[in-house]
């Protein structure tokens, strides 16, 4: 009978103790990663043989174990990007002294030093990089040269991330340029054409290709009006008869190089004149005729009357001819040589009365005489009409003190840019500035300059002929190799033709970083820790691994959330496939693992237990009463 008593005391323990483990769960329902534990009941029990059969009787229950639920808690969202939860099997490591410990609570954040530790002051363990170097100054830099150390080899330890830290600069020794310099009959990217780009290259005010090629020809003059037929010009001037004044008629004039000069007696009449004049031209072999008071004389491809009397007018007139590559005496190539030209002629006819040049793009002829000046341009065998069309005006009579101007000249100029990076840290500005110079039977010819620009403003140039075939391809330089600010090779990946599109696109990458100031850290699914920097550029500090056991059920808890490998459990280790490392699961930043505890079921089993609890006390009552019923039968 007393071994009822012994039955319900155990019971009274047994449930107890799983009251406790019950409780205990209840309590830790919002502890983060808590895992819930469920307690094991057994029996105690004796057999005694009696005969062929067996007589047992209980001696109660005990709690062998308490079973550990690993399942997976729900996940909350915080702010933290330092908050972590394991979405998965696994677990996190925590330095604590000497001790490692595991747990699945990944509520961290930064001490003062920077490292990142649980509530308890853990650190956590990662695969440190140590690639983060401190300066005199308290601050820090990332050595790029460091990198994660292979995780399934490496020395787990705790990580500091600082706030000062500063990505330092990378110089620039690439830069890669790509785009399409649009040749286009029309186009939109146009500037004002400088003095020494040719005619070839050039468009008319309207942005028109005007298609100049070698050998197409104009006629220019200034003067008496020179015409063009066939290859000879011709010129007509009227001799009036001279009124008698006491004084002779004097003829005197050089026409292209050659002497006319003669005198006839005073009053002698026009139609004297002519003959005279006519006679001596043909003696010299110009071609001349006479009709009525007029003689038309005719020389071929040049015009150069220069008089030394008050009868013949000065003339300069010519066949100018453009050349990609000028010969003669009156080929041009260039606005610089088409401008001397006109000069050269003007002179003649009218000297030191004119400035003309090419300015902003026009040409221009200045009078700055008193006497009115005529100029004329006209066409000749091979001409061009839309350059005739845009020199406009410039071949006019132009009045003194005023200036005659031709329409704009236009180049097809196409500008990049980008920003490079110093040694030093520095951003300097790059522009690549491409401007069509010439063009010919079998390639074309742009005008690169490339200009570099420091914080300081102070600028280093380079210009260098970028020649491309007539399908537009690029036949050199495909690499330019600059020694300012520092060796960098630009390399080159250009074509050249029409494109319908007038955007202008292009890609420019440069392999320089520029110096970068921390932003923010942040932890991804690999477990990996970066730190992003204001140039939009990251590293990687360090990864976070996630520990596996044999069994987890194994572990030991030793409060706090932390827990041990046992014999049971077996060391700690990490999943890898063919020496490559596996998580298992992922680690979730800004995020935290809420405890498995179900209130229903905690709250069920706690009736359960302390209805069983009850129903052990009972047990002790009845016994008693049982024992009292017993020795009262002896009275």
């Amino acid at each position: 009978m007393t071994t009822s008593f012994y039955n319900s005391i155990a019971g009274l323990m047994s449930f107890q103790q799983g009251i406790d483990v019950w409780g205990d769960n209840i309590a830790n329902i919002n502890t983060i990663g808590f895992k819930e534990k469920t307690p094991d009941f057994s029996t105690i029990f004796s057999t005694t043989l009696v005969g062929t059969q067996s007589s047992d009787t209980g001696m109660g229950s005990t709690i062998t174990s308490t079973s550990l639920d690993t399942s997976q808690g729900s996940i909350i969202n915080t702010e933290n990007p330092f908050d972590l939860a394991i979405g998965g099997n696994g677990w996190f490591g925590v330095k604590h002294g000497n001790q490692t410990f595991y747990t699945r609570n990944g509520a961290f954040n930064r001490d003062a030093q920077g490292y990142l530790v649980n509530d308890s002051g853990d650190y956590l363990l990662v695969a440190n990089a140590n690639n983060l170097i401190k300066q005199d100054d308290g601050s820090y830099i990332v050595d790029s040269t460091k990198q994660v150390p292979d995780i399934l080899n490496a020395k787990f330890t705790p990580i500091s991330l600082p706030d000062n830290v500063i990505l330092p600069a990378v110089a620039t020794k690439n830069v890669n340029l790509t785009s399409n310099l649009n040749d286009d009959t029309r186009i939109t990217t146009t500037k004002p054409a400088t003095e020494n780009l040719y005619f070839s290259a050039l468009y008319n005010k309207d942005g028109v290709d005007m298609q100049i090629r070698d050998s197409q020809n104009l006629v220019f003059g200034f003067g008496n009006d020179v015409k063009y037929d066939s290859g000879i010009l011709s010129s007509t001037f009227c001799i009036a008869n001279d009124e008698k004044d006491g004084k002779d008629v004097n003829i005197d004039f050089t026409l292209n190089g050659k002497e006319i000069k003669f005198t006839l007696p005073d009053g002698t009449t026009s139609k004297d004149i002519l003959q005279k004049l006519s006679s001596e031209l043909t003696k010299n072999g110009f071609e001349n005729k006479v009709s009525n008071n007029a003689i038309t004389i005719k020389t071929p491809n040049e015009f150069i009357l220069k008089s030394n009397d008050n009868i013949m007018q000065s003339t300069a007139a010519a066949v100018l001819t453009y050349k990609t590559n000028p010969k003669n005496r009156y080929d041009f190539s260039t606005p610089k040589d088409f401008a001397e030209k006109l000069k050269s002629l003007a002179d003649v006819a009218y000297p030191n009365e004119t400035k003309i040049g090419f300015e902003n793009g026009e040409f221009y002829i200045s009078n700055i005489g008193h006497k009115t000046i005529n100029a004329f341009a006209n066409s000749a065998n091979n001409s061009n009409e839309k350059f005739l069309n845009n020199l406009d005006r410039l071949g006019n009579v132009i009045i003194p003190q005023t200036d005659a101007k031709s329409l704009k000249f236009l180049s097809n100029t196409q500008d990049f840019g980008g920003n490079i990076i110093e040694a030093n840290g520095n951003k300097d500005t790059i522009t690549f500035e491409f401007t069509k110079q010439k063009v010919q039977p079998d390639k074309i010819t742009w005008l690169g300059n490339i200009k570099i620009t420091n914080e300081n403003g102070e600028v280093t140039n380079l210009t260098k002929e970028f020649v491309f075939d007539s399908n537009g391809a690029l036949l050199s330089p495909k690499t330019i190799t600059l020694n300012e600010p520092q060796q960098i090779d630009i390399n080159f990946n250009l074509t050249s033709y029409a494109k319908p599109d007038k955007a202008l696109s292009y890609s420019f990458n440069q392999d320089g970083i520029e110096k970068g100031y921390l932003q923010h850290y942040q932890i991804e699914q690999n477990g990996n820790i970066i730190a992003t920097f204001s140039n939009a550029r990251q590293a990687v500090l360090g990864q976070i691994p996630i520990f596996h056991f044999q069994n987890d059920q194994g572990l030991d808890s030793v409060g706090g959330n932390l827990f041990t490998p046992t014999s049971n459990s077996k060391e700690a280790f990490l999943y890898q496939n063919n020496g490559e490392y596996i998580q298992g699961a992922q680690i979730l930043s800004g995020s935290l693992e809420n405890s498995n505890v179900s209130m229903t079921t905690a709250m069920t089993e706690l009736i359960i237990t302390q209805k069983a609890f009850s129903a052990s006390a009972k047990t002790v009552t009845t016994s008693d009463e049982m024992i009292q019923k017993a020795i009262n039968l002896k009275r």
